[in-house]
């Protein structure tokens, strides 16, 4: 083990933790508009450390929220990778937080506060693993790509990109927002689920109205609504019942699925990370499958009648019901939209469906000299061969980059099942961030002794 390396890592430690307490107690909230002073507050506090560290920084202003780009240019004709992490954050307002989420607060190795592993620790552990590249002078050039909208679909990361793709030519990609499936399993990412959502929206009247009156009589939305979804999936299997929505599904290789039992996944630790009392029923491999490389439907809620307590015996005038589709490679989600809606209809004219904005799915190399790079960077910072896998969520300034920036794309990710993405009691820790430094180091190190025009597939 290299012990500048080591000696770098504990001399920041204290650094490290005091920055990722400021950025952490900043609510970068971009679901709530009420958040955009924080949000922008946010974006100076990474631009001001940045500089600090002798970055040549922007802010780039955008119809939504900002987005923070910062070089470090070490010279000319020297391979480029770019560094994408997202600053903005879920909103906290679950009720099992054992203390206030935007109050940092250490516990032994532990750093808990909403945002910690999703993203801001990760996109520290970047910053401070390209710091030492650039103090030991690393012949590579690092840009950082830092969005502050992507908790929301990042609906404006293709307006930076038009602005600013020309500036940013790179000769690679690192995104460091995924998750291992468990501590001491390193994982390297390579693909992501898109995402088509869409609300379902009925109006049977124009008032809520009484049961005892007009019940028998009268449509009920909600449970039309109900029906309605139980004709388009299977709730219990999970299989989806709408004509044509598999035939695009890209089928899995036979490795693919080996380097997914590889990455050390069970059902029974799947199952107490995400405090499932129950699961629908498969053996690993069909539910790793079905995790990251297989559609899905959910239903995230639905609205209307009367919630408080008690029952109150009326029949309510409208539901919504919100929905999205996880799709995979080869799946277009404007054609899902489509098939979705044209099902819909046509068991229920009466229903309007409202389309968000799609993510499309994204499939990355598993070979090829920049995964080489990432496999042997995690496995010399961790001690373990990481396995390669897919993540079930989805990104959306990954597709975006690829589009623009034409180069390839390796997952860096440090987070864990248990550091509680988008849950309450958010937390990182030193063991994965010092590890991480380790590993972006020498990754940045193996990328400067790649010879330029290096092939990117």
């Amino acid at each position: 083990m290299n012990s500048d390396i080591d000696r770098y890592i504990e001399s920041v430690r204290a650094e490290f933790e005091t920055k990722l307490q400021e950025w952490v107690e900043i609510p970068t909230i971009s679901a709530e508009p009420e958040h955009k002073a924080d949000i922008n507050r946010g974006a100076d506090a990474a631009v001001q450390y940045l500089r600090s560290l002798g970055a040549d920084t922007e802010k780039v202003a955008t119809p939504g929220n900002p987005v923070v780009t910062g070089k470090f240019v070490t010279g000319r004709d020297r391979p480029i990778v770019t560094i994408y992490n997202h600053l903005d954050v879920q909103p906290a307002n679950e009720p099992q937080w054992l203390r206030a989420p935007f109050a940092f607060y250490k516990d032994g190795t532990r750093y808990i506060g909403r945002g910690s592993t999703d993203d801001k620790g990760p996109a520290l552990t970047a910053l401070f693993g390209a710091r030492y590249a650039i103090e030991h002078r690393t012949p590579v050039n690092i840009q950082f790509i830092w969005e502050l909208e992507e908790e929301i679909g990042s609906p404006n990361f293709e307006h930076f990109m038009k602005q600013k793709a020309g500036n940013l030519a790179t000769d690679s990609i690192v995104v460091s927002d995924t998750i291992w499936i468990a501590r001491g399993k390193p994982a390297v990412a390579y693909g992501l689920r898109g995402l088509a959502a869409m609300r379902l929206i009925l109006e049977t009247g124009t008032k809520d109205v009484h049961s005892g009156v007009t019940g028998g009589a009268a449509r009920n939305p909600i449970t039309e609504l109900c029906q309605l979804i139980s004709e388009c999936y299977d709730a219990r299997k999970g299989q989806v019942r709408m004509p044509g929505f598999y035939d695009d599904v890209a089928r899995l290789s036979k490795s693919e699925i080996d380097n997914f039992l590889a990455s050390g996944f069970t059902v029974k630790q799947f199952k107490r990370a995400h405090e499932l009392k129950t699961m629908r029923e498969g053996d690993e491999a069909d539910i790793a499958s079905r995790l990251w490389a297989r559609p899905t439907f959910e239903v995230h809620g639905i609205v209307g009648g009367y919630t408080g307590p008690g029952v109150k015996t009326a029949i309510p005038y409208r539901a919504e019901a919100k929905i999205s589709m996880r799709l995979v490679p080869n799946q277009n989600p404007d054609k899902i939209l489509k098939l979705a809606k044209n099902f819909i209809k046509e068991r229920n004219a009466d229903v309007q469906v409202i389309a968000e904005p799609v993510l499309r799915p994204y499939l990355g190399p598993r070979t090829g000299p920049y995964a080489d790079a990432a496999r042997a960077a995690m496995r010399n910072a961790f001690g373990k061969e990481p396995a390669f896998v897919r993540e079930g969520g989805s990104i959306g300034a990954v597709v975006t980059m690829a589009k623009y920036l034409k180069a390839p794309i390796v997952f860096l990710g440090l987070s864990l099942p248990e550091h509680g993405y988008h849950a309450p009691n958010e937390n990182f820790d030193w063991e994965q961030a010092s590890g991480g430094m380790r590993m972006f180091a020498e990754y940045f190190e193996t990328l400067a002794r790649l010879p330029l025009g290096a092939p990117r597939r």
